[in-house]
């Protein structure tokens, strides 16, 4: 098993991506027909995190900034069979890590009420679920998913 530091530019990054929105459009109703596919900016993503397994990309998380206290867990993603081997908690670890060295104090994610193992995984991590509001999200189309049940948005305190 080996954890690699790196950017949305990677190639394996890319890779993981394509089979994470793969089972994002499979389990949550909306997104593929809304043209939700976030492939096509994740090369702006300053730090990634990739697991490796056999020399092989099996999962990752990335750290998205949003404003000098306030970041956010970004494209957490585990290959289905490696599921269950609390991989997505040694993402999260690092990326919450990298978060406190840079000087955040709070990380928040957005998930999908359709992935109740997701959100499950998430709070035994110490995440709780926000409102939109909240969770300061402002874009339209994201907070008329949360107000319809669709988008779970959480948050944790990383101190």
């Amino acid at each position: 098993m080996k954890i690699v530091h790196t950017n949305g530019s990677n190639k394996d990054f890319y890779k993981i991506c394509e089979a994470l929105d793969v089972s994002l459009n499979a389990n949550a109703p909306g997104r593929k027909e809304a043209g939700l596919n976030s492939l096509y900016d994740i090369e702006n993503i300053k730090d990634v995190f990739l697991l490796y397994k056999d020399g092989i990309v099996i999962g990752s998380a990335g750290l998205w900034q949003h404003c000098a206290e306030v970041c956010e867990l970004i494209r957490v993603f585990v290959l289905d069979e490696h599921r269950g081997n609390g991989y997505v908690g040694l993402l999260a670890e690092k990326v919450e890590e990298l978060a406190k060295s840079k000087g955040y104090n709070k990380i928040k994610l957005r998930t999908w009420s359709s992935t109740p193992y997701a959100v499950r995984a998430y709070e035994k991590l110490g995440y709780s679920e926000v409102t939109a509001s909240k969770a300061g999200i402002k874009d339209k189309f994201a907070r008329a998913l949360a107000l319809s049940g669709f988008r779970v948005f959480m948050e944790k305190e990383i101190k």
